[in-house]
């Protein structure tokens, strides 16, 4: 695949899978070194992380930065040293912030010709106008029972990798993740349970816990209230989320989806509500009002929920 690919490489890809960080290598090297060689200056550049013309951008903390991605933009300004190209790797671009996200489609519009980005996800799920700019690489899944021996012989328990795959939709999760939920794992049905028993002022409060644990339960249960609230608590609701950090509102989105996409589409009730929360980051980029969009989406959300 790398070869064909790379005979007239694209200026911008999305590579998802779990394995899309060693194939970004691979590109990279191939890009650089046609017979990946090994032994060449290239080649010896990029193996130990030194190559001028390839920069690789990772997460800092939670979100990649704007000031990362405008470090970027201006690289992006001088043509390669080495190489006939210039590589940009951006790994986890589903955790871009808003402000990174539209930074970085400034250069994807117009990059100069000699730069290529391999952006790395975990899926498609990203903001529209990211995903257009760009020629997708779905990279082979393992399937699931595969994942779960692996996990297994990690000595990983049932509820621990049923936790870890409802996390990553399915995909081999890092290392990070993996320890994370082993100490996690052992508080997760008491965190369920207290979090059934809240109030809804403070179900909804929990929505902004730092951490993603803490905040996706909470997620998962104000989604199970929906179908049963008034149209004062969807507003109530709706004016909370509007004043929330975008990564909260970011996450109770990209949650819902796929809560959504599991729970209602079989029932072939749920278009409306998919279709809606597919779009709505795309509307916040595009400075919709968030406090009126919410109220939208969450009023679509409650009839999706609604008995049949």
């Amino acid at each position: 695949m790398i070869e064909s690919l790379a005979r007239q490489p694209a200026q911008a890809y999305l590579i998802v899978g779990t394995t899309a960080a060693q194939f970004a290598h691979q590109f990279a090297q191939h890009l650089f070194c046609p017979k990946g060689c090994g032994t060449c200056a290239h080649c010896s550049k990029l193996a130990h992380g030194t190559h001028p013309d390839l920069t690789w951008v990772s997460k800092s903390g939670k979100r990649i930065s704007i000031d990362q991605v405008r470090e970027l933009q201006q690289k992006a300004l001088y043509p390669p040293v080495e190489a006939p190209k210039k590589i940009y790797v951006i790994e986890s671009v589903e955790d871009l912030s808003l402000e990174a996200a539209n930074s970085l489609l400034k250069i994807l519009e117009t990059p100069p010709r000699y730069l290529i980005f391999l952006l790395i996800a975990r899926s498609t799920n990203i903001l529209p106008t990211i995903l257009s700019r760009c020629q997708i690489v779905k990279l082979p899944t393992p399937p699931r029972h595969q994942i779960e021996k692996i996990l297994r012989e990690r000595g990983l328990s049932d509820s621990e990798i049923e936790l870890l795959l409802s996390l990553t939709k399915g995909l081999m999760p890092d290392e990070p993740l993996i320890e994370a939920v082993r100490q996690f794992a052992p508080q997760h049905q008491k965190l369920q349970e207290q979090l059934t028993k809240l109030p809804d002022p403070e179900l909804w409060n929990s929505l902004s816990e730092a951490n993603p644990f803490v905040r996706r339960e909470a997620i998962l249960e104000l989604l199970e209230r929906l179908s049963s609230y008034t149209s004062a608590h969807v507003l109530a609701l709706a004016a909370l989320l509007g004043k929330s950090d975008p990564d909260v509102i970011e996450s109770f989105i990209q949650e819902a989806l796929y809560w959504y996409r599991d729970r209602l589409v079989l029932e072939g009730r749920a278009e409306g509500g998919i279709l809606a929360l597919e779009t709505a980051l795309w509307k916040i980029q595009r400075n919709a009002n968030v406090q009126l969009l919410m109220e939208s989406l969450l009023f679509t959300l409650r009839q999706a929920r609604a008995p049949a």
